[in-house]
């Protein structure tokens, strides 16, 4: 799969992080792997939210450098979004020599019922983790950003609000200016990731320019991170993704496209097509 931040093996030494779920890890895990509750929740991007965030991060990277270990290898059910948002989260922390594992549930190695949960309070204290951007920062570069929407067609179009769960009366949209990316086509029909060959061959269907900023958003930060990690090894320089995303653009009262409320009739608007490429099958 040629991808850099993808490693195939565990090795010895290695600091493990599990992030399936709570109930598969407390079943059985690789011996020694980390479980971090946090990684699985919405954030938004106020002070706050941005405090709730950090704290954890911050926890993780010095369980980390504690431990002496000098590569981390991160792994769920398969290359999925709450392990590469790890990765991106930890590489943002400084913490560069972080890996997801290419390999999917169950694979060889020792396994026992996972006992090494942390939780960690928010932090008094803040500061930026590389690559992530807050609502503010939305706000006043709107107008100047190359922007991908990582949710589905439904989501994108305004007939959903969030893929999982959707509750009726929620505000369906997407940001406005933005680009659809669906998270699921980043993986083939084996769900493996795609050849960056092919990736970036689709890439040049979108008339964005790699020195440009880019900002990646889905519903609440996680998928995101995937496409993220996949456009730096692409060559684009700048890339972020947006903490709060649609969870949190949503409630404001900033600009928003395809707007609806889930439960109620709206009409079904044609698919957009991207550089000549057909959103739907991008």
């Amino acid at each position: 799969m040629n991808w850099s931040f993808l490693k195939t093996e565990v090795e010895a030494g290695d600091f493990l992080i599990d992030c399936r779920s709570q109930t598969a890890y407390e079943e059985e895990t690789l011996d020694g792997a980390f479980y971090f509750p946090f990684i699985k929740k919405a954030f938004g991007s106020d002070p706050e939210s941005q405090k709730k965030l950090y704290g954890p991060m911050l926890a993780v990277t010095q369980e980390i450098q504690k431990s002496k270990k000098t590569r981390v290898i991160v792994f769920d059910e398969g290359m999925g979004m709450f392990s590469t948002r790890m990765v991106f989260l930890l590489r943002g922390m400084g913490i560069k020599e972080s890996y997801v594992l290419s390999k999917k549930w169950p694979f060889e190695g020792n396994k026992k019922p996972g006992t090494l949960k942390l939780e960690f309070p928010p932090s008094d204290k803040t500061k930026p983790i590389e690559g992530v951007v807050d609502k503010a920062f939305m706000e006043k570069n709107l107008t100047k950003l190359q922007i991908f929407d990582a949710r589905t067609m439904d989501e994108y179009e305004g007939r959903l609000p969030r893929l999982t769960a959707p509750e009726e009366g929620t505000l369906c949209g997407r940001l406005p200016g933005a680009f659809l990316w669906d998270w699921r086509n980043l993986y083939d029909a084996e769900a493996n990731l795609i050849d960056r060959s092919l990736f970036k061959k689709r890439l040049n269907g979108f008339p964005f320019m790699p020195e440009r900023p880019t900002v990646i958003y889905d519903y609440n930060g996680a998928r995101s991170c995937l496409l993220a990690l996949m456009l730096q090894e692409a060559g684009y320089i700048d890339i972020s993704t947006y903490q709060g995303s649609w969870f949190e653009w949503r409630k404001s009262s900033l600009p928003k496209q395809a707007v609806s409320v889930f439960g109620q009739k709206t009409a079904t608007a044609a698919a957009p097509r991207v550089g000549g490429v057909d959103r739907k099958k991008v």
